[in-house]
Order: C-alpha cells, then structure tokens, then sequence
C-alpha cells in the first residue's frame, strides 16, 4: 500500500499527523501490509518571504479551538472563533504526540527548498529516506528552531539523515520542476488541506486520530494503474476546468475558509451536501477527494488558493 502525505513541512498538523500516522500503522490490523509512506508537496504559506525572518512570538505557539485539536467534523456554528475556554495552545496538542518539549519555529520564510529536498531524498534513496529526512526538517522547525530555508541548515539535516549527496544538488535546480509540478498535480486532485493522507483515489484530510487513519487505511481498495501519459492528461483537463470556473466565480465553492489563529494550516471544504459512505465510521466523512475533517472554526476569510506552481 503506498500512502501519500500532501504536506508542508511548515504545517504543524503536519508534524502532528505524521506521529498519529505513525501510531496507525502500527495497528495490528495493519501490520501484515507492505505499507510505503511518500511525502508529496503542499504549501499553506505562498507570501512566505524568500530570506527567513523572525516568527512574531504570537505566531509562534497560537491557541486553537478545541474542536479544532481533536479533529472534530462539523464543529458548532457560532460565528465566533471560540471563548479562551475552549481553546488550547497548539504546544500542547504536539506535547500528547511526543513532540518537544520545547515547540514554536522561529522562523518564516519559503520552504520550497525544504520540498526540493524531500522530493530529492525519494528520488535518490527511495522513501525510507524521504521519511527519515521529512523528520529531521520539521524537528529542526518546531523544536530546535533552525531556518529550514537556509541552505547551510539543508546541507546539515542531509547529512544528519544519511544523505550528503544532497549538499551539492541544493546548488543546482535539482527537484524544482518536481516540486511545482507536483503542487500542481496536487491542485488537479483537489487537495486543500496540510495534511491530507491518501490512498489511491481516496483521501483523508486533517491530522486525524489514530484509530481514523487506521479505519481509513484498513478499508482502502488496491490503487488503480493508469498509465503516466494519460495521468497527465487528467490532471491538466481538472487544472483548465478549475481555472475556467474560478475565472468564472473567483469565490464560489472552490473558497476556503481559513482560520486566523491556525494560520492557514488547515482550510475547510465547502459544506457536504450528500451523506457521508455507508463504509464511513459514524462521524467521520471520507470519500474520493472529499476531505474530511472540518478543523476550521466557522470565522475566519474566504479565499481563492493562488494557482501558481
């Protein structure tokens, strides 16, 4: 079973998922299966300045609404982004997942790099790898406080991971028509959420519970071989219709909401209009490329994701 993680190393719940991802797999029902975990590019932050600069000490552990920590669906609609009751630093959720004990980036600036890396470490040394690398870049973010756009920190988490070679290929372009096209393809299939797990035309948004990554995984069909040309094809018929119909309507129901105090991490879907699969557990909603996890709180700014690569 392959498992792709559409992410940004700069997302917290992306840190967070990955250790509740962690913890699925390990379900006995799960063990048996060959199961490969691919890190595939996402970014929450396309504003993110090119040369790092400090992370304002607010942005640097926010308070996020309860409901938002647990990964509720369809939290109540109040109009308001929570009372100081409901809601909880996001140093915290980390600390359940074991990630500390300290916890904030220091840091804002672009991870493209930091994707350029991770894209390199799978095609050089497969996903073992990637995976190896895919941590010590968000421990250096979140815990350690490192600038993960800054090439001599690459350099250092490449070596560290066992991949020196990466030291020379930073210099060059390697991976960056990669990296962009990837986000592309990842627009194409409607991802919108950092992190979304997916298994073959199936998807799970958020930074679910273990006991729902495990659920999900376990009824997840074989993947559909189609051939890369016609792949490619799809993907860029599904990118002219989505231009066309946001041309169209530039805030219809391609919007997200996003949240203020989760910092874009996460951005809900328009509201589900059809029941969620027989198959789904009671509460959860999953279907092809539907996410799932509504983690937002109701306020918050309606916005077009930039189409840009």
């Amino acid at each position: 079973m392959r498992i792709e993680i559409w992410a940004d190393v700069v997302c917290p719940w992306a840190y967070i998922g990955k250790r509740r991802l962690e913890a699925a797999i390990a379900d006995p029902a799960l063990s048996a299966r060959d199961i490969e975990v691919v890190w595939r590019p996402y970014r929450i932050d396309p504003t993110a300045p090119p040369q790092a600069a400090p992370t304002e000490p607010a942005q640097r552990d926010p308070m996020v609404d309860d409901a938002a920590a647990r990964c509720v669906v369809d939290p109540p609609t109040t109009g308001s982004s929570g009372t100081a009751d409901d809601r909880v630093p996001i140093s915290r959720i980390a600390a359940t997942e074991g990630l500390g004990p300290n916890w904030g980036p220091a840091w804002r600036s672009s991870s493209h790099d930091a994707q350029r890396l991770l894209a390199l470490a799978h095609e050089h040394g497969g996903s073992t790898l990637q995976d190896t690398v895919a941590e010590h870049l968000m421990r250096a973010h979140f815990v350690e406080g490192h600038d993960i756009s800054a090439r001599e920190t690459l350099r250092t988490i490449a070596a560290t991971a066992g991949f020196a070679e990466a030291a020379a290929l930073l210099d060059t372009d390697a991976a960056d028509r990669t990296v962009r096209e990837l986000r592309l393809v990842g627009k194409a299939r409607g991802i919108k959420t950092s992190p979304t797990i997916v298994v073959g035309a199936r998807a799970l948004a958020g930074a679910q519970p273990p006991d729902v990554i495990a659920d999900f995984l376990a009824t997840a069909g074989p993947e559909r071989d189609v051939p890369e040309e016609v792949g490619r094809l799809r993907y860029a018929e599904s990118l002219l219709e989505r231009a066309t119909r946001s041309e169209r309507s530039p805030c219809s129901n391609r919007c997200s909401t996003i949240t203020a105090t989760s910092s874009a991490y996460v951005a809900s879907p328009p509201a589900r209009t059809s029941p969620p699969p027989s198959s789904a557990a009671p509460g959860k909603l999953w279907n092809s490329w539907s996410p799932t996890c509504r983690t937002t709180p109701t306020s918050g700014s309606c916005s077009v994701a930039p189409f840009s690569a």
